[in-house]
């Protein structure tokens, strides 16, 4: 309430900009933005900061731990903010894998603070998913351990102050300017569950805490006399939201695939993925625009597809010869036990190319179709849409589990608690010993753990935001959903585009996969107890809720 008061003086001049009879948002049939220079009832406000430290910071992604061995590329917190007066949103993207829900708490208290009419509830903060992004979600170490990094309380407080300072900016800087937007086409994304005609699980066995897999597995082999084909289609749009200052310039974009930012995920050094290679070329063409990255719903997609892997080695040997040879000049930093020998090291750096290249492949799609969008959704320039922005806490049904599953599961529990740390050796390969044993103990023991209250507690509690901006929607979850929930959204959503965004943070959690029926069927990492606390029936709970509230701002 204080932020619609606040904002009283806002709403009556743009109402004296528009008129009374213009309810509909502005729109020419050409390139209009010159013709509503003078037009400032809708503001935008852009900022970024870095969110590398210059310490030595945890990274996760994988089951082991990693420790930042420098910055490769930059890793940053990305803020949009806009209002008509009405109602507000305020977009954010950060390079991590996720964001902890303390540190949203700590952004939202530094806010309250230090911007008193900022309406934090109208923050929508995404993970771009990218592997090798600094961390405030590391686990306790209660493990041997000889490496140093900073400590998770404090990569909390620190990702806190710089995202909050991104917010801030955005904010601070909002004024007059205008948005378009539309679609193209820019694969990004694959299936990465290869399905097979046999259960493979029965002859390839799974290592006890990492996956269950049964007539799937993800990253499978296709060379497999039993192989399928994939669980999961390939999804080739590419949404985008388009902001102009009150001179009619872009002044930044919010760019919305189905694709996690994961190439390059085991890296040692922090690395923004694909989103890097964007970001540059965006500024090279448009200046220092403001990027918005968010992936639309994944959790079954991938950068890498696994069928014309050798094909695409040569794809990048003769497109970018140059730059490979650039890259073997000056490899990413690691461990020295994870590249002991040159051969070793050859093998490493080889296969970073390839996924360096594909990142640069990508990247080239995205921006091609970023500039073919931009060539003719700018006829169509909107100085005053209709800003409604909701948000609402769900009760999705927990997957449970039987009880001859737990037992099973606290069978190996027992035995992998009977596998010893490392005590002593090179200090990183105790490291990544000892934190993939800390990981496969917890996702094994979190199977018992969540049985025992799953009758007390059946419903896993959940907000989302539904933004309505004109004739668009967004609308967002915590999870990595899925792709089929995302077309049954978008299938069913009375607007013409409706951005789905994955891995937003909110009070309750953040992140684990919401797979859906036929991949609970078909088992395999992603779709299995250690992986799901939300069930493929609340993932159609999170699909009907959401397609009302569309309906309801529609």
């Amino acid at each position: 309430m204080n932020y619609l008061k606040n904002l009283t003086l806002l709403s009556a001049a743009g109402a004296m900009l528009i008129g009374a009879g213009c309810a509909s948002p502005l729109a020419c049939k050409d390139d209009c933005s010159s013709k509503i220079a003078a037009n400032d009832h809708l503001k935008i406000g852009w900022g970024k900061r870095s969110i590398a430290s210059d310490k030595p910071v945890p990274i996760t992604g994988q089951f082991h731990l990693r420790v930042s061995q420098g910055v490769y590329k930059p890793v940053l917190a990305s803020a949009m903010a806009m209002e008509n007066g009405k109602d507000a949103v305020i977009f954010v993207s950060v390079d991590m894998v996720s964001v902890h829900t303390e540190i949203l708490k700590q952004v939202k208290d530094i806010l309250k603070k230090e911007v008193a009419d900022l309406p934090v509830e109208k923050i929508i903060l995404n993970a771009t998913h990218t592997h090798a992004g600094p961390s405030g979600s590391a686990a306790a170490v209660t493990y041997p351990n000889k490496v140093k990094f900073t400590p998770t309380e404090e990569m909390r407080k620190y990702l806190a102050r710089q995202i909050a300072d991104a917010i801030k900016e955005a904010w601070i800087n909002r004024a007059g300017g205008s948005i378009a937007y539309g679609y193209g086409f820019a694969t990004t994304g694959h299936s990465r569950r290869t399905t097979y005609l046999d259960d493979i699980g029965k002859r390839e066995q799974a290592q006890a805490g990492i996956a269950m897999n049964g007539k799937a597995k993800m990253y499978g082999k296709t060379r497999d006399d039993m192989f399928d084909g994939y669980e999961a289609g390939t999804d080739a749009f590419i949404n985008i939201f388009y902001t102009f200052d009150k001179n009619g310039k872009l002044s930044g974009a919010v760019i919305n695939v189905p694709c996690p930012s994961q190439t390059n995920e085991s890296v040692w050094m922090l690395h923004g993925s694909f989103w890097n290679n964007v970001r540059e070329k965006l500024e090279a063409r448009y200046g220092n625009i403001g990027v918005i990255c968010q992936s639309a719903a994944a959790g079954d997609l991938s950068p890498r597809q696994l069928h014309y892997q050798e094909a695409e080695k040569r794809r990048y040997r003769l497109k970018y010869a140059d730059k490979i040879a650039e890259y073997m000049k000056n490899p990413m930093k690691y461990p020295k036990m994870w590249i002991p020998t040159p051969e070793a090291a050859k093998k490493q750096y080889e296969y970073d190319v390839v996924e360096l290249m594909r990142a640069e492949d990508i990247a080239n799609r995205i921006v091609a179709a970023f500039d073919e969008v931009l060539a003719w959704a700018k006829k169509d320039v909107q100085a005053n849409p209709e800003i409604r922005h909701r948000v609402k806490t769900l009760k999705l049904s927990r997957r449970m589990f039987p009880q001859e599953l737990v037992a099973e599961e606290e069978a190996k529990h027992k035995q992998v608690m009977k596998e010893k740390f490392v005590t002593e050796g090179d200090e990183y390969k105790m490291l990544y010993t000892n934190s993939r044993l800390n990981s496969r103990r917890n996702r094994i023991g979190g199977v018992s753990t969540r049985a025992a209250i799953q009758n007390k507690e059946p419903y896993i509690t959940t907000d989302i935001h539904v933004v309505k901006i004109g004739n668009i929607a967004f609308a967002s979850n915590r999870f990595e959903l899925f792709m089929d929930y995302m077309h049954r959204i978008q299938g069913r959503s009375p607007f013409e585009q409706t951005f789905i965004v994955q891995l937003v943070t909110d009070d309750y959690g953040v992140g684990k996969y919401l797979a859906t029926e036929r991949a609970i069927a078909n088992k395999g990492y992603s779709a299995t107890p250690y992986c799901n606390i939300v069930s493929a029936e609340g993932g159609q709970e999170l699909v009907n809720e959401t397609v009302k509230v569309l309906k309801e701002l529609r």
